[in-house]
């Protein structure tokens, strides 16, 4: 068995996307602890929505696998995966509130293959 730890996304966001671009390798893992670290929230009213997806290349579809509870404050959260992270994993996120929100933040996975 052998885990290594990969980061999803590591800076501030300032508004809605995702990581499909820089997607994650997760073609020989089998599982994976996701995790959380928000150092900083600003804004009125700010969320985080966080989805973390698969990529079916039949379908060249990104499907969700998991999510976290909306985010509103600084924190920290984990998440854990099993069997069914495909070939590649993306982070999505959707910003809400006023006031230009930001959510300063490192979301990272350690991934286990058997």
């Amino acid at each position: 068995m052998i885990t290594h730890t990969k980061i999803l996304y590591s800076g501030t966001i300032s508004a809605s996307g995702n990581t499909t671009a820089t997607y994650v390798d997760t073609k020989y893992d089998k599982e994976g602890i996701i995790f959380l670290n928000i150092s900083a929230a600003t804004g009125t009213n700010q969320t985080l929505d966080l989805t973390f997806k698969v990529y079916d290349e039949v379908s060249s579809t990104w499907h969700e696998i998991a999510h976290f509870d909306q985010k509103t404050a600084a924190g920290t959260d984990c998440g854990y995966i099993e069997y069914g992270l495909n070939d590649r994993m993306a982070v999505y996120y959707v910003l809400g509130g006023t006031a230009t929100p930001t959510f300063t933040c490192t979301i990272s996975i350690c991934l286990k293959n058997h």
